[in-house]
């Protein structure tokens, strides 16, 4: 039997990621059925991987516990803070501010691509 490998696909950003991983972790602990989308869409990354990234970040002090309970709320709410809403202002400052840490960091393991202000720099 002759199977096809599909392409590995990295995420499309860091948060995407982020989302990702929060549902498939939730999905394990709760026992919640986790649909994967009919495509064979292969990620490069265990949702561990992504988790482990931020955790990274946090032991080397550049990611603090606001940040990491931004992370966690929004995260189980499948959605980014937004930033319209006066209750969701800070929250947002706080995802931003995480992110543009976490980006660069996904991105050099491959499992997001490159965030877009990065690569703009990169052609100056």
């Amino acid at each position: 039997m002759n199977r096809q490998r599909a392409a590995v696909v990295p995420f499309a950003s860091a948060e995407e990621a982020w989302l990702w991983a929060c549902r498939m972790i939730a999905g394990s602990v709760f026992g919640v059925p986790v649909h994967r989308a009919p495509e064979p869409i292969q990620r490069p990354c265990q949702p561990c991987d992504v988790v482990q990234a931020v955790d990274h970040l946090y032991r080397r002090h550049q990611l603090m516990r606001d940040h990491l309970a931004v992370l966690d709320h929004y995260g189980r709410r499948q959605s980014a803070p937004d930033p319209e809403r006066y209750r969701e202002a800070r929250a947002r400052l706080l995802w931003d501010d995480a992110f543009v840490l976490i980006g660069p960091v996904l991105a050099g393991k491959g499992i997001a691509r490159e965030p877009a202000d990065a690569l703009e720099s990169a052609r100056f």
